[in-house]
Parts: C-alpha cells; structure tokens; sequence
C-alpha cells in the first residue's frame, strides 16, 4: 500500500513512517527541507519536498495513495492560526479530492470541540470541519490527541536555571489527558493499514491522565529533585517569554488564549463527558524517559 505522511520526521510522523516501512508499505513524507528526512529517506521512505500551501504539490504527492496522514503545521510566525488552519485545512480537502483519496488520519487534540477560546487547539477543530466536509466518499479520522509528553521536556532548561517545572497552566490531578507521540503512531500506523474507520469520526488518544503536581513529583525524583515543584506562570509574562522566542503577535496571543482555557479545564469536559478509554505510555514510564535526557544534557 502506498501513503504519504505529512509533518516531516516530528514526534509523531517519524516513528508512524518507520511503522510503515517496517510493515513494507510505500510512503512518502512531505517536508519542506530534504535534509530533515534524510534518516528516513534512508529506510526506504520517498522524500516529497514542497510547500503545504502549494496545492498542485499536494495533488501530485496524493496521488494514488492509499491513505494519507494530515497535521498542521507549528504556525508561530502567525498573526491568526484559526484562519491559517482552515486554510491548509481546504489545500487539504482540494488535493483529497482531486486525486481520489478515500481515508485520512489527521492529527487532531483534546479541546478540538471549542471552535472559538484555544487558539491552535480551536484551529485544528475548525480543520477538522473543513476535512470532514470532503465528501461521503472520504473516510476521516480525527486523533484528538493529549497534551504531548514531549513537550515537557521543553521544562529541561528551566528545571536547571530556575529549580521548577511550569506553563501558564496547573491542572488538578487525574484531569490532565497527556500522550505519548510513540502511541499516536501506532495508533496512526494501524488505522491507516486497517481501515478499519469509516465517516467522518474522532478517537481520543490518551495514554494516561495525570496533574501538573504530580508531574513535576515524579519527574524530580527521576533526576534526583524530590521536592521539584510546577509552578504556574502570569499571563503577560509567559507572552513575553514567546514574543521572545520570536513568535509572532498574533501566534504568542493564540497560545496564550489557549492555556488560559486549558488552565481552566474547559479542553477537557468533553473527553470526560464521552467516557473516552485512554491507555499506553504511563507517567511514571515517562518520567523515566525524561531524566535519562535530562542527564544527558
């Protein structure tokens, strides 16, 4: 079967390419820079370099594939990341239409049922509408994924200069839906073989549920802080800190839009409310995994 993965060698396409592959599927990642997949072009993956803006590029990589793997881009130079996600959202939709392509996975999040109040997390549920209103003809998955586990480690550094985990956000223990990128791929890697999906629908991913506390407790005994705390940053102050990390206006004020409502635990009524099963990587497993990069720096 032949696919094409979007998302260049991420956390979640490389590990669902090498799936693939192991599995001897044709597949084909789409990146704007061939340096970037050189690992996998390697394993056998074809390298399709262009631009997700470009829809005649689209339309020639979806070509006869058998299904494909969609996600958004990270947009921090965008002043508005809703109306750039319905953008590549319809490039989407016009390349699956145009070559014929019956089933998609797109890479979705927890909250993706707030359109309007969490910023990327809104722009990948508006995406999802544009996707699902590709025609009968189109299967669709939705993977509303977790909080990424990986995106704690961007809490390495800060643990070193400041002694303290932290975002904009503290969240009570076992309400936080956290997931680790190698389950997304599985997960990913088996609908797309299967196709076991049929409509247009969504399957929550979530490996575990935690809270920010106990994050931050297991991660310091890991690295050998017992007492490592989260702590819990100001608004304007954590726009600043991405403003100076060279986001844009109007990406730092979507993030900032979006932790606010993760903070309050509006992105999670919805998964509780459907009773949504979650399994895979445990935090504790995590935790693991976090101190022997953390030691490694």
């Amino acid at each position: 079967m032949k696919f094409v993965v979007t998302g260049s060698a991420g956390n979640v396409s490389k590990p669902l390419t090498e799936y693939l592959l192991a599995a001897g599927h044709q597949v084909s990642v789409i990146s704007r820079n061939a340096d970037n997949v050189a690992a996998l072009v390697r394993q056998g993956a074809h390298a399709a370099i262009g631009d997700m803006q470009d829809v005649a590029f689209l339309k020639e990589t979806f070509a006869a594939a058998d299904g494909v793997y969609l996600m958004l881009p990270p947009m921090w130079n965008s002043q508005d990341q809703k109306k750039e996600s319905i953008e590549y959202a319809h490039n989407f939709k016009a390349a699956i239409q145009a070559t014929g392509v019956e089933n998609v996975v797109f890479l979705s999040s927890y909250g993706a049922d707030r359109h309007s109040d969490a910023g990327p997390i809104s722009g990948m549920g508006l995406a999802e509408d544009v996707l699902n209103s590709a025609g009968d003809n189109v299967n669709v998955l939705s993977l509303r994924t977790g909080y990424f586990y990986t995106n704690l480690l961007l809490s390495i550094d800060l643990i070193k200069k400041a002694g303290h985990m932290g975002n904009m956000f503290a969240i009570p223990q076992g309400r936080f839906t956290v997931v680790d990128p190698q389950d997304i791929a599985r997960i990913a890697a088996a609908a797309l073989t299967t196709q076991n999906f049929k409509g247009h629908v969504y399957q929550y991913v979530v490996s575990d549920l935690t809270g920010t506390d106990e994050i931050a407790s297991l991660i310091g005994k890991e690295i050998g802080i017992p007492d490592l705390k989260w702590e819990k940053f100001e608004k304007e102050d954590f726009r600043q800190v991405l403003l100076g990390y060279g986001f844009a206006k109007g990406a730092a004020n979507d993030y900032v839009e979006m932790f606010e409502t993760l903070d309050k635990g509006l992105l999670f009524d919805h998964f509780f409310e459907t009773k949504a099963p979650f399994g895979g990587t445990s935090i504790e497993a995590f935790a693991k995994r976090f101190a022997a990069i953390y030691k490694s720096r």
